[in-house]
């Protein structure tokens, strides 16, 4: 499992994590204090989830925008991620994410795959209808399922 902005029994205002759920399914969590933080925690999960400490340098940004409710924008951006792995061959090492009108804008520092010895299972897919995103306790929170 990977953990960040937990610690003794509270969570931090933003952070998140990724376990196993089986051999081909993962759960990443995240929560931030805007709906934006919230989305760019869960890349940061679905990447930390393959990639090692000591991310490599940027070579290219990738910006694109995802539309929809919040299930839908948290879904496409990470699906976009995944496309990005799967098609271009890289990965981001950072991520800021704002909101527009109709949803979301992702600005993505990209590494090279091929710079990266991955730890874990490279994500396939995000698994359909297993996104959820919203506020719960005065914060924001999500929950996807990926398929590795």
């Amino acid at each position: 499992m990977t953990a960040h902005g937990i610690g003794s029994g509270t969570r931090s205002p933003a952070g998140r994590r990724a376990r196993p759920v089986h051999a081909g399914d993962l759960r990443i969590e995240a929560w931030g204090t805007t709906r934006e933080l919230c989305v760019a925690e869960a890349v940061r999960a679905l990447v930390d989830s393959f990639v090692p400490p000591g991310r490599p340098v940027a070579t290219r940004v990738v910006s694109f925008e995802v539309t929809g409710a919040d299930d839908q924008v948290t879904a496409a951006a990470l699906a976009r991620v995944i496309t990005a792995l799967r098609r271009l061959g890289v990965v981001p090492v950072d991520t800021e994410v704002t909101g527009t009108p109709t949803g979301l804008r992702l600005r993505c520092d990209m590494a090279d795959a091929a710079a990266i010895r991955p730890r874990g299972a490279l994500p396939k897919a995000v698994t359909a209808g297993s996104v959820r995103c919203g506020r719960k306790a005065g914060s924001w929170w999500c929950t996807a399922r990926i398929d590795v």
